[in-house]
């Protein structure tokens, strides 16, 4: 086997986390999310939900994000997982590691981002605003992270790009099993 693990990264709203938790029965492998570990934190400071979730992410510090990013990489090292994760980054290094990007229009994702309980309540400008404002912060993050040169939405860091506005969750997941074969 080429790779013993896969790290999903991509826009907010593109699928990912559908991605990981399609596959991952498929491999028999555990998920990780750095994601749900963010959003575990901010519920155990925000327990009624009094600051949203993208306020709380926009006010985390370098040292909280450097130091998920190395929780998730020792996580990912440990191989035999499918994770979802911001930064393709991470896996710099773990030559095992297939780094899969996945991308969507604005207005698939947002559409898609309204079907979830995430954003109930919201309208689809709304979420499309939070989803474009939530897009910013991480850019800026990971450009805070890992340097001005760094952008996690450039293909060339990853092996595998998808659009997840074209292709159905079963045509995604075989396209990543084609290449992880």
């Amino acid at each position: 086997m080429k790779y013993n693990g896969i790290l999903f990264s991509g826009l907010p709203g593109s699928g990912k986390s559908t991605a990981v938790r399609q596959l991952a029965p498929l491999l028999d492998w555990p998920t990780f999310s750095l994601g749900d570990l963010w959003r575990e934190q901010w519920q155990k400071l925000y327990p009624n939900q009094e600051l949203s979730f993208e306020e709380y992410y926009r006010a985390t510090t370098f040292e909280e994000n450097r130091a998920m990013d190395a929780r998730a990489r020792d996580i990912l090292a440990q191989g035999t997982i499918v994770s979802d994760m911001r930064h393709g980054i991470i896996a710099e290094g773990l030559p095992m590691i297939l780094r899969v990007f996945i991308s969507a229009d604005m207005n698939v994702r947002a559409e898609r981002a309204l079907q979830t309980n995430k954003y109930k309540g919201k309208t689809l400008e709304e979420v499309r605003d939070l989803l474009s404002q939530r897009e910013q912060t991480e850019v800026a993050t990971a450009k805070t992270l890992y340097g001005d040169a760094y952008d996690f939405r450039d293909a060339s860091g990853y092996h595998l790009t998808l659009n997840s506005g074209l292709l159905t969750v079963d045509e995604k997941i075989q396209s990543v099993i084609h290449f992880f074969k």
